[in-house]
C-alpha cells in the first residue's frame, strides 16, 4: 500500500474512532428520533346472524380480519410516520350449497403522517383499498380506491393502548374511558393529470366523492382485568355528480379482557347500511378478538 492510500485509510480510522468514543452525537440521535418505536395488531373472527335475504346468506356467513400498525420513524415522540395494513376476509353460503364459501376478500394499506398533541393526536394520509370477489358467479373487476384522509384522534384510540390505559390506569376520568377518532376522507377521481383515472378508483362503482366517520368507545365499568365498554361508529358520505348519498351506523358492546401476553375481547355489533357497495345492513354480528 503506496504512502497516499495508507494517510487515507489512517484518517478514516482516526475519524470513526472519534466518533465512536463519543456518544454526544449517538445520543442527540436517539433522543430525537426513534426507529420502528411502536408496533400492534388485532385480530378477529366473527359470525354474522338476521341475513334478509339470499344475496346477504351468500355473502354472509363469516369474516376475518387482521390489522396491523406500526410507527416507522418517531421524531421527538411527537411527529411519526405510521402504516396500517388491513386484511379482511369473508365467507358465505354458496349458490352451489357449499357452506362456508370463500366470497372475498380486501386489503387496505394505508401510510399516515401524525403529530401528537397532550390531548389530540393529528393525522393525514393516504387509503389505499382494494376489494376482491372469489369464485364469483358473474365474475366482476376488483373494486378499489384510493382516499386521502385527514383524522383527529384521541391519544389512546388504538386497541392495545386503550386496554392497558383504561384497566391499568388509577383514574376513573372520562379522559380515560373515552376514545373517538374523527376522519375526513376525499376519494382521489384525478391527480393533477400525472396518474390514469383510471388507476386512482374503479370506474363507475363505487363513485363515491368523499364522506365523514365517527367512531367511539366508551368505559362502562372495569374490574381487575377487564372491562365493558359502548362502542359505535357513524358514517356518512356524498357521491359524485348528485348520485345521492351513503350512511351507514353501527352500534354494539365488547368485554375486554387484559390478559397477558395478548389482549382479548367477546363483542356484539348491530349494523345499519344504506347506499355503499357492500352494505351489511341489518346484520348482527358477533365475535372474539385478540389484540397485541
Amino acid at each position: 500500500m503506496d504512502l497516499n492510500k495508507l494517510s487515507i485509510v489512517a484518517g478514516a480510522v482516526i475519524l470513526f474512532s472519534r466518533i465512536a468514543l463519543s456518544n454526544s452525537g449517538w445520543d442527540r440521535f436517539r433522543t430525537n428520533f426513534s426507529i420502528l418505536p411502536e408496533a400492534s395488531f388485532d385480530s378477529d373472527f366473527r359470525l354474522f346472524a338476521f341475513q334478509k335475504n339470499d344475496d346477504f346468506r351468500e355473502k354472509y356467513s363469516c369474516e376475518t380480519n387482521f390489522n396491523l400498525d406500526l410507527a416507522f420513524l418517531g421524531v421527538k415522540e411527537k411527529f411519526f410516520w405510521m402504516f396500517r395494513s388491513e386484511i379482511r376476509s369473508g365467507c358465505g353460503d354458496s349458490y352451489s350449497g357449499m357452506v362456508l364459501h370463500p366470497y372475498d376478500i380486501s386489503f387496505g394499506l394505508i401510510p399516515t403522517l401524525e403529530y401528537r398533541f397532550k390531548r389530540i393526536h393529528v393525522a393525514a394520509g393516504l387509503d389505499h383499498r382494494c376489494f376482491h370477489r372469489i369464485d364469483y358467479d358473474p365474475p366482476e373487476s376488483t373494486i378499489y380506491w384510493n382516499k386521502v384522509l385527514v383524522s383527529l384522534n384521541s391519544p389512546h384510540r388504538r386497541e392495545h393502548p386503550y386496554v392497558g390505559r383504561f384497566i391499568d390506569s388509577p383514574s376513573w376520568s372520562g379522559f380515560n374511558r373515552l376514545i373517538w377518532s374523527f376522519t375526513w376522507g376525499y376519494y382521489l377521481t384525478e391527480f393533477f393529470g400525472l396518474v390514469e383515472t383510471t388507476k386512482l378508483m374503479t370506474p363507475k362503482r363505487p363513485h363515491y366523492l368523499h364522506d365523514f366517520q365517527l367512531t367511539a368507545r366508551y368505559g362502562l365499568v372495569r374490574w381487575r382485568w377487564g372491562a365493558v365498554t359502548m362502542t359505535g361508529a357513524s358514517l356518512f358520505g356524498v357521491k359524485h355528480s348528485g348520485d345521492g348519498t351513503y350512511w351507514a351506523q353501527e352500534t354494539g358492546a365488547e368485554v375486554l379482557f387484559a390478559l397477558r401476553p395478548f389482549d382479548s375481547s367477546l363483542f356484539v355489533n348491530y349494523i345499519f347500511d344504506e347506499g355503499r357497495f357492500n352494505s351489511k345492513d341489518r346484520l348482527l354480528e358477533f365475535g372474539v378478538r385478540v389484540v397485541k
